[in-house]
C-alpha cells in the first residue's frame, strides 16, 4: 500500500538560500516519519545569479517528490503555483528604512487631513455649525464653540475606532481595514504575476 502525503503548497516565500527544498515551499504531513522528513529535505529548485525570482507550479513539486519516492501517493492542497524570492544579501539598510517609514507616516498623515479640511470647505461646515448653534441658543456665536470641539472629538474617536488601533494598542481581535486591504493587494499581486508568468511560458513546471 502506497504512503499518502498531504502537500500544502505556500502561495509565496522568500529565501537566502539558493537551494529551495520542499519544507521551503510547502506543509507536509504523512504517518510515515521516516519518510516525510526524506521528502521534506528533497531539492525542488535552484536559483542562479540571474534570477531573483522563480514561479514554481504545484506539479513541479510533486513531480520532484514521485521521481525520489515512487511509492508515495501526494495528495496536493493549497496554492497551485509559489512565489520564489531569492536574496543572497539580507542585510537591511537602517536609515533607508527610517526614512521611508517617515515618508509614509507623513503622507498617511497630512493626505488626510488636507482631504478632511478640503471636504468641510467645500461643504460650508462652519456656517452649518453656527446655523445649528444660533437655532439652539438664539443667538449668534462666533469663535470656536462646543458643537465644533464635539464634532472634533466625535471625529478623532471615528478614525480611532475604524483603524482598531491606538498606538501600538489593538483595541479587538479583528483585522484592521488596512490589514485587510493589504492582504488583498498582496493577493492580487501574487496572482497577476503568476499568471503573467504563466502566459510568458515561464513557470516552472513537470517535465
Amino acid at each position: 500500500m502506497a504512503d499518502i502525503i498531504y502537500m500544502n503548497l505556500c502561495p509565496k516565500m522568500q529565501s537566502t538560500d539558493s537551494v529551495i527544498t520542499v519544507e521551503d515551499v510547502a506543509e507536509v504531513e504523512g504517518r510515515n516519519k521516516e519518510l516525510l522528513g526524506k521528502i521534506k529535505k528533497l531539492p525542488v529548485y535552484e536559483f542562479t545569479e540571474d534570477h531573483t525570482r522563480r514561479i514554481i507550479s504545484q506539479l513541479k513539486v510533486v513531480y520532484e517528490i514521485e521521481k525520489a519516492c515512487p511509492s508515495v501517493m501526494i495528495v496536493p492542497l493549497g496554492a497551485e503555483e509559489v512565489i520564489l524570492e531569492y536574496s543572497s544579501n539580507p542585510s537591511h539598510n537602517k536609515a533607508g528604512e527610517f526614512l521611508r517609514v517617515v515618508l509614509v507616516s507623513c503622507i498617511s498623515f497630512f493626505g488626510p487631513a488636507f482631504t478632511i479640511m478640503a471636504f468641510h470647505n467645500d461643504i460650508g461646515i462652519r456656517n452649518v455649525f453656527e446655523q445649528i448653534s444660533a437655532l439652539i441658543t438664539g443667538a449668534k456665536e462666533t469663535g470656536v464653540t462646543v458643537l465644533e470641539v464635539s464634532y472634533s472629538i466625535g471625529l478623532a474617536s471615528g478614525i480611532i475606532l475604524f483603524f482598531n488601533h491606538i498606538g501600538k494598542r489593538r483595541i479587538t481581535h479583528d483585522p484592521t481595514p488596512i490589514e485587510v486591504s493589504m492582504r488583498k493587494y498582496e493577493d492580487d499581486v501574487n496572482s497577476t504575476l503568476a499568471e503573467t508568468w504563466d502566459r510568458k511560458g515561464e513557470t516552472i513546471d513537470a517535465p
